[in-house]
């Protein structure tokens, strides 16, 4: 697992999670928060042979993920609702947001970064979210049939 940080003066008060559901324990990942599927929202950076062994921390791929239409209004979205919800409960809380692909390396990890982001500079910097990457070092996954 791989875990980014992006830091603030307050406490961590949301944790993002990038899974691969076809992973086995995946769903036990899942344990509250929002969920956001993005198998069939975004097309699949694994089918680009180039693309393939890379994952959603490479710019390219950030890239072509983000590209995808539609992709950064999801992300705008997902940010406002994590955003919102974090705003209604106690900040000794977590809020959590689980965001799943085929295999956890592509789609997830560039959505689940991008969310990070915008939702910590809406709070100008000021609390922390953390990104958790389940499963981005697993090996890459055949084609689904």
């Amino acid at each position: 697992m791989q875990i980014t940080h992006l830091g603030g003066p307050g406490p961590v008060t949301t944790v993002i999670r990038s899974i691969g559901v076809r992973h086995d324990g995946a769903h036990q990942l899942v344990t509250d928060g929002l969920y956001l599927d993005l198998r069939r929202a975004l097309r699949n950076p694994a089918d680009d042979p180039a693309m393939r062994y890379l994952t959603g921390l490479d710019a390219e791929v950030y890239a072509h993920v983000l590209a995808t239409p539609g992709a950064r209004e999801l992300v705008t979205r997902t940010a406002a609702q994590l955003r919102a919800l974090a705003d209604e409960v106690p900040r000794a809380r977590l809020v959590r947001l689980t965001v799943a692909c085929q295999g956890g390396r592509h789609r997830s990890v560039a959505v689940a970064e991008a969310v990070a982001y915008r939702v910590w500079t809406a709070w100008d910097g000021e609390c922390g979210v953390e990104v958790e990457h389940h499963h981005i070092d697993h090996p890459v996954l055949p084609a689904s049939g």
